[in-house]
């Protein structure tokens, strides 16, 4: 195997694949990325066995062939080399010369043929979606998504389409994050529901662009999901398992809607924390005629206070939080104005924005 090819064209083909592979892991072979070389293509493929990413690229390779080699070190590599330099790759016996200006490297490799690829999927539902709103929907649900839970499924999203609509769901058993996206002509005979693993919608989020209105296409089978955006191929598998009832936990005629600025209460929020205890941050709000007061101290007696005028009349009412959940849905919320709305002491409240009709955040109270 030998070729030439830019720096600039190779990091950003292996920026995305790299992502895929683990740092540390049992199988010495999964360090690695797969290098495959023809006489007009290289393609670049990266895994940890739940997710497979792939790139291909155009090119003209001196010697076609294939090899593995360290994922990590040989991003590293690039990485670091000149910007706008050229980079030799060339394999002699079970090494992996590199040589960029007047910097040489030589990696250790594994056979291809060991590489454990990802057996042809046999896809049997497609949908189109523009690029940007697949990923705004993803960062708008995902960061309450649960990470190595014993609860296996909740350390994922979940999908659920059905007809014009796709819905997006994740909850930590502490808040749920409720978004959906209307997707034009989609049309099922029942409605399907998948879980993506955490890893899986980490890496697909960094690979999508906010700014593209390209539509991709999720490709679903019943073990997989797969997205192709230009040269890159990203596949998953999936969570095997029931998602626990979300509607269940969304809640319904609440008896106090408290209009918020978003950004005065975010702010307002930020500084509170400060002074939270770091373990279990932890606020109250206390509302009463036209105010909200929200109040946090901790273990050396340190406390902060600060004051919101709000469209509030009624008895007292006293309710905690832990402010961290209360700050990523505030944060995620689009629109001037927040609604919080509550019921009492022990039940969760609900936050959406008129702005943003489409997500709901839910976060469950905790006594302080």
């Amino acid at each position: 195997m030998k070729l030439t090819i830019s720096k600039e064209t190779l990091l950003d083909q292996l920026t995305h694949v790299v992502g895929a592979v683990e740092k540390k892991h049992t199988s010495k072979i999964l360090e690695n990325i797969l290098i495959q070389v023809s006489e007009n293509q290289l393609s670049l493929v990266g895994t940890d066995l739940e997710i497979e990413m792939s790139s291909k690229l155009d090119i003209q390779a001196e010697e076609p062939g294939q090899i593995t080699a360290p994922a990590r070190k040989l991003f590293d590599i690039c990485k670091a080399l000149p910007a706008d330099c050229f980079i030799l790759f060339e394999t002699e016996g079970e090494r992996l010369h590199i040589k960029g200006l007047r910097s040489k490297f030589e990696l250790a490799t594994l056979p291809a043929e060991e590489y454990p690829l990802l057996d042809d999927i046999p896809i049997q539902n497609e949908i189109t979606i523009p690029e940007k709103n697949l990923k705004l929907l993803m960062e708008k649900v995902s960061f309450s998504m649960a990470n190595q839970d014993v609860r296996y499924y909740l350390n994922g999203l979940l999908l659920e389409l059905s007809d014009n609509k796709l819905l997006a769901v994740s909850t930590d058993g502490h808040r749920l994050a409720v978004s959906e996206f209307t997707v034009e002509n989609l049309k099922l005979d029942t409605p399907l529901k998948i879980i993506v693993p955490r890893k899986g919608i980490l890496e697909l989020t960094r690979l999508l662009d906010s700014s593209s209105e390209i539509p991709v296409a999720l490709q679903i089978s019943d073990n997989h999901i797969r997205v192709h955006k230009d040269n890159i191929r990203f596949t998953s598998k999936l969570i095997d398992g029931k998602y626990p009832d979300y509607q269940a936990a969304i809640p319904a005629n609440c008896q106090h809607n408290i209009e918020l600025d978003r950004e005065q209460f975010r702010d307002t929020l930020s500084r509170v924390a400060i002074l939270s205890n770091e373990k279990f941050r932890g606020i109250r709000l206390k509302l009463q005629n036209g105010v909200m007061i929200l109040h946090s101290n901790n273990p050396e007696n340190e406390s902060a206070e600060e004051e919101i005028d709000i469209n509030y009349s009624g008895e007292l009412f006293e309710i905690g939080f832990n402010v961290t959940y209360l700050l990523e849905a505030v944060n995620h919320l689009e629109g001037k104005i927040v609604h919080l709305e509550l019921s009492t002491p022990d039940s969760s409240a609900l936050l959406h924005s008129s702005d943003d009709l489409q997500t709901r955040y839910v976060v469950m109270p905790i006594r302080l």
